[in-house]
Order: structure tokens, then C-alpha cells, then sequence
């Protein structure tokens, strides 16, 4: 009795806001079991994580006691795979004893593997490897010696050649323990990149010594040397003296007219000394130059974080001692706050320069625990682009893969100087449109869909990891496909083979580790299609959309306030504002009993507005949406404690 008249008051006080009347509950699709994997992060064998990031940036986490490593990037024999070679395994990955095929970060991505070393012998067929010498070449016709900074002999290194003409015919050459490297190529140019190092302790990096070179091999033998004595050393100087290089990362490309270019990279971790060999002519190519520090330090007004970009779009420097001041630079004010659990995170800031080959497209991983503060400097200026993925939650001390948690992809900032500031994440939470795509193969017509359980457009493009779902689908009323024991959000394919009103259906359910909101997230789309519509060997976008939640006052996933103005807005998966031909919105505060809200819709932008009014002793608010497209698409979404009332 007491509890019925709990609940009653409760829909009373909701109703002098803008709430009409209590509905009922609604049953719960079963959940299932372990969360999904995340696809787009490979495990190398030596334990060091490799993030896939948009646009196909390389983003770095090394293991546990590796922070010390130095890595550098080459490119597979195939012209199309990218090697991650950490500096303790150079040696083995350049003569063939370590098999360069569980390194090449993007063959694996592509073929959904996480885990490298336990990727069986045959499944690697596919994959390229690295373009290594075939041994001492019969009649060498080409002599190469190479030096570190002093002159002397390297501990390590290699020289790659590509033919000009024809970037597929390439190869690497062997070095001696002199620094001396021969080969045997047909007449012609050739351009070379090339890398030298020196080992501290523990194999790590202590000097690397990279450049882009160029050679013709004629009717008689070529001598060339690469004397790193002529390097230049790359370093970056700001304001603060407390700051120290966390992570660094450079790049050298060389691009044809055609668009073809051969770079190469190198990932640090600022105990690495960094030289640039002088630039020298290639003909026919343009040759570039980037260097991306991260210096962090602590001062009287807390941590802050510099993320700089040097380009070099028309050539190698003359000067490699960068400096910048701060006010420069913009300063983004960050409180990271999480979602009401102390968890860890980190995040990794990749700029891109206007000249599209130039970019690194790499980035380190910092640690950046929640909650946390901290200023952030950027390079600002209209020809650097930033882009930034911030992860949270509890991670597996195995695999180091998100078990619960939350991440941001952020692409294509331009800062322009000065100060501002960001409170991140910030929440509601409640299930996102699907990114889908229908296809037509040789006649079978497939649904390939993402879906987030959990998602934020509070002013941020936030998704929640860990869910555990199920994946159902109907025609006409009856079951045509199912999927159980995912994460939706690394989506999910079903088959589409006949005409007719479609009905599919996602939820989950998470263990909140990371956060006690959207612990349950459901959204349902009924719509009309006909696979006949789809032509054999295209594909299109399928448009399920969804009705995005914003609430400016919620931040880390709460609101003190208790009158608080909501706004509605129906998008599709790019974000873009879709007609709408209804909307309507309930809310609950048990997740059990519901009471709709009177919204103020302009449907024909697919937009609401309302003003609630929270009960003073509720905890949680979950929302449960509704909308009809112009096309007649109809979805309905419900979220269990979408956000908390503090």
C-alpha cells in the first residue's frame, strides 16, 4: 500500500511539468551473456594494444612495463598493409625470424583478429609481410652505408627501395654489423627510406635516425652513404619549464604527382632523441615532413597537456628546434569527470595536416583518469585538424580492452587560440540511430548494423561499451532473424529475402562498472523495404533513425535540478535532422510506471521541446521516445536511468 502510494505521488508531481498521465511496464527482451570484443584493437604478440581510428589513424597503448619501447611503422610488401614494429623486436621482424605478419596492424583489423599471437599459422596466408632480402645478392650493384648520429655504426636499422616508377617493386636491404648494406636492382631510380637506432636497455630506442633518400643504378655499381653525423635533432621547446615530452611521433613522405607517396613513421616516448636526415632531391616527388610532441607537466594552476604539430608540407626543415608560446596555442579547460565511478581512461590527440598525406595519422595513448582535470594546449591554426578519441571504464588487465565503459571520437577540430573550457562526458544516455547498410551479393540481400545501446549527444558524440544484446528480426509479424551475446554497438548482419513490414529489435544490458546509468537500453524500428529495390553487386544506406535526448544541464550524467528543459530531436546516423510525422516522449522514475509529457513539436524539423519537473526524493530519470518518420519509419526507444538527479 505504501509503495503504490509512492509511485502515485510521484506521477503527480511529474504532471504540474508537462506530464499527462501513468502508463504501464513493459516486459524486457532476454539478455545474454559476455560482452564483444573491440574489432577495431589488435594485441601484438609482445602485448602492446594498435587502435584502427577513423579515417584509419593508428592509435598506440604499449603494454604494461613497455612504456619505455620505441615503435616505427613500415609498410607491408604489398604496398597496402602497415607494419607496428616496437624497437625491441626490430631486429627479429627485419631478419625474418619474427614473423612481420602478426604486426601488420591493418590485415589483421581487416580480418577482425584482436588477438595476433593466437592467430593459427594458416589463417596468416593472407597477410603481407614485410618486403625482406632474399639473402647476399649474386652480383651487388648497389652499396649503401649507413650511420647513426656520431658516424659510427648502428645498432640496428634497414633501407627499403622502391621502384619509382612502380612502388610495388620494392624491397629491403639487409645492414651488417658495419652499417653496410648491398643489393642487387635493376637499372633505373630508386627512392629509399631509411631508419637507423641505437638499443638502450631493455631494447628500447635510444637515438632514431630516419630521412628519405634517392639513387639510379646505372651500367655500373652505386655507392651511396647515409651519414646520420649530418642529421639534424628534432626537439620542441614551450613556455612552461616544468613540461616533458610524454610521446612523440614524426613522419616523412615522399608523393608522386599521381598521388602515389612512400612515408614511413616513428612512434616515441620522449626518452628516444630524434634526427632528421638532411632533405635530398627526388625527382618527381614532393617530399614532407610532420612532428606531433605531447609534453605534460604539472604546475600551480594543475596538469596540463601540450598536443603540438609541426608541418613541413613543402620539404624537410631547415630548423628542427621547434619553440611555441602558449598564447599561440589553444588552451581547452577539461574536467573529465566520468559517469559517477572512478575509473581509468586515456585518451590519444592526432592532428592532420590540409595536405592529406602528411598527417601522421598516428597517436600515444596518455593516461587520463576519471575524474580528472587537465589544460589542454593545441596547435591552432586553420591548416592542422585535430582529431581525438577519449576512452573510460574498467579495463581487462589481460587484453586491456574496455570490459564497461564509455568513448568519444572527435574528428577534424580547428582550434583557433585562446581559452575554453569542457566538462566531459556529460550524458543523458539512451540508444542511438543504427549505422546501417543493406547490400546485394550475387542476389542474397544482407542488413549490416551498428547500433549503440548507450549513447550521448549532449554537445558530444559519447557511446557506452560493454552491453551485453540481443538482436531480433521480423517480417509481418514473424521472426525472420535473431542475434544473441553481442555488444550491438560492433555490429551485426541479418538477411533481408522478401518484401514487406520489418520489425527489429535491439536491446542489453551492462554491469554498470563504469557508471549506474542505461544499465537497460532498448530501440525498435519497424519499417518497409523491399529487397528487390536493392540492384545485385550495389549497396545503400538504410535510414533508422532515432530520437536524440539533450539536456544542456546534465554533465557526468546527472542534474542537481529538478525543473529542468529537455530537448527532442529526430536524426538519422549522420546526425542530419530528419521530418518527422509524430514524436512523442514518457518518463519514469521507477523504470516500471510511465507517464507521457507535453512536448512542444515543430515536426517538420523533427524537433521538441518540454520542461520537467522531477520529483524531489527521485533518483534516476528514464525516458522512453517515440517518432514516425516522413518515410514511415517508425521507432520507439526506452532507456532505464537514461540519467541520475543529484
Amino acid at each position: 500500500m505504501l509503495r503504490r502510494k509512492a509511485l502515485a505521488s510521484t506521477a503527480a508531481a511529474a504532471a504540474l511539468c508537462g506530464v499527462l498521465a501513468a502508463g504501464g511496464a513493459a516486459a524486457e527482451p532476454r539478455q545474454s551473456a559476455l560482452p564483444a570484443p573491440d574489432l577495431d584493437t589488435v594485441t601484438l604478440p609482445t602485448g602492446d594494444q594498435v587502435r584502427l581510428l577513423p579515417g584509419g589513424a593508428l592509435g598506440l597503448a604499449p603494454a604494461a612495463g613497455r612504456e619505455h619501447i620505441g615503435f616505427t611503422t613500415l609498410p607491408a610488401a604489398d604496398g597496402t598493409g602497415t607494419i607496428v614494429m616496437p624497437s625491441d623486436m626490430a631486429g627479429d621482424l627485419l631478419a625474418g625470424t619474427e614473423d612481420a605478419r602478426r604486426y601488420n596492424v591493418t590485415d589483421l583489423i581487416e580480418h577482425g583478429r584482436t588477438d595476433a599471437a593466437a592467430v593459427a599459422e594458416r589463417d596468416l596466408s593472407s597477410y603481407a609481410s614485410l618486403a625482406l632480402a632474399d639473402g647476399e645478392p649474386e652480383d651487388p650493384n648497389l652499396t649503401v652505408h649507413v650511420g647513426d648520429h656520431t658516424g659510427a655504426a648502428p645498432d640496428g636499422g634497414y633501407v627499403a627501395w622502391y621502384d619509382v616508377t612502380d612502388h610495388d617493386n620494392s624491397g629491403t636491404l639487409d645492414l651488417d654489423a658495419n652499417g653496410t648494406a648491398t643489393g642487387a636492382l635493376e637499372p633505373g631510380d630508386y627512392l629509399l627510406q631509411h631508419a637507423v637506432w641505437n638499443y638502450g636497455a631493455n631494447d628500447a630506442f635510444t637515438e632514431y635516425v630516419f630521412g628519405i633518400g634517392h639513387v639510379t643504378i646505372g651500367d655500373e655499381p652505386a655507392e651511396l652513404v647515409l651519414d646520420g653525423a649530418a642529421a639534424s635533432l628534432v626537439t620542441a621547446d614551450v613556455e612552461r619549464p616544468g613540461a616533458e615530452i610524454a610521446n612523440d611521433v614524426t613522419n616523412v613522405v615522399a608523393t608522386r604527382a599521381d598521388g602515389a607517396s612512400v612515408g614511413h613513421g616513428s612512434f616515441g616516448n620522449g626518452d628516444t632523441a630524434l634526427y632528421l636526415m638532411p632533405e635530398v632531391d627526388v625527382p618527381g616527388y614532393d617530399l614532407g615532413f610532420w612532428y606531433q610532441p605531447t609534453l605534460t607537466g604539472m604546475d600551480d594552476a594543475g596538469a596540463y597537456q601540450y598536443n603540438l604539430a609541426f608541418a613541413e608540407p613543402d620539404g624537410f626543415p631547415a630548423d628542427t628546434a621547434y619553440a611555441v608560446h602558449d598564447e599561440k596555442l589553444a588552451a581547452v579547460a577539461t574536467e573529465y569527470t566520468g559517469f559517477g565511478e572512478a575509473v581509468d581512461g586515456r585518451t590519444c590527440d592526432r592532428g592532420d595536416h590540409t595536405r592529406e598525406d602528411l598527417g601522421a595519422d598516428m597517436c600515444l595513448y596518455v593516461d587520463t583518469p576519471f575524474p580528472s582535470e587537465r589544460l589542454n594546449l593545441y596547435t591552432a591554426g586553420p591548416d592542422v585538424t585535430w582529431s581525438t578519441n577519449t576512452t573510460g571504464g574498467v579495463f581487462d588487465p589481460e587484453s586491456g580492452q574496455v570490459i564497461d565503459g564509455f568513448t568519444e571520437e572527435t574528428e577534424g577540430t580547428v582550434h583557433t587560440p585562446g581559452r575554453t573550457e569542457r566538462t566531459f562526458p556529460r550524458g543523458p544516455l539512451t540508444a542511438a540511430t543504427a549505422a546501417a547498410v543493406v547490400a546485394n551479393a550475387e542476389g542474397l540481400v544482407t542488413l549490416d548494423a551498428s547500433v549503440p545501446l548507450g549513447a550521448s549527444g549532449n554537445g558530444e558524440q559519447v557511446y557506452l561499451i560493454g552491453y551485453n544484446g540481443d538482436v531480433e528480426l521480423r517480417r509481418d509479424g514473424q521472426r525472420v532473424g535473431t542475434v544473441s551475446g553481442i555488444d550491438p554497438l560492433y555490429g551485426f548482419g541479418l538477411d533481408l529475402a522478401e518484401a514487406g513490414r520489418y520489425d527489429l529489435s535491439v536491446g542489453g544490458s551492462r554491469e554498470p562498472l563504469s557508471g549506474p546509468y542505461a544499465f537497460k537500453s532498448f530501440i525498435d524500428w519497424s519499417f518497409d523495404f523491399d529487397p528487390a529495390a536493392v540492384e545485385p553487386g550495389t549497396e545503400r544506406e538504410l535510414v533508422l533513425p532515432a530520437v536524440a535526448f539533450t539536456a544542456p544541464d546534465v554533465v557526468g550524467g546527472s542534474t542537481p535540478n529538478r525543473e529542468q528543459p529537455i530537448t527532442l530531436e529526430l536524426v538519422d546516423a549522420h546526425g542530419e535532422a530528419l521530418e518527422a510525422a509524430a514524436m512523442g516522449l514518457e518518463v519514469s522514475y521507477d523504470g516500471n510506471t510511465w507517464a507521457p509529457v507535453e512536448l512542444d513539436a515543430d515536426l517538420a524539423a523533427g524537433t521538441a521541446t518540454a520542461v520537467l519537473c522531477h520529483p524531489a526524493d527521485a533518483k534516476h530519470v528514464s525516458v522512453r521516445m517515440t517518432a514516425t518518420d516522413a518515410a514511415g519509419t517508425e521507432v520507439v526507444q526506452k532507456t532505464i536511468a537514461a540519467y541520475g538527479l543529484s
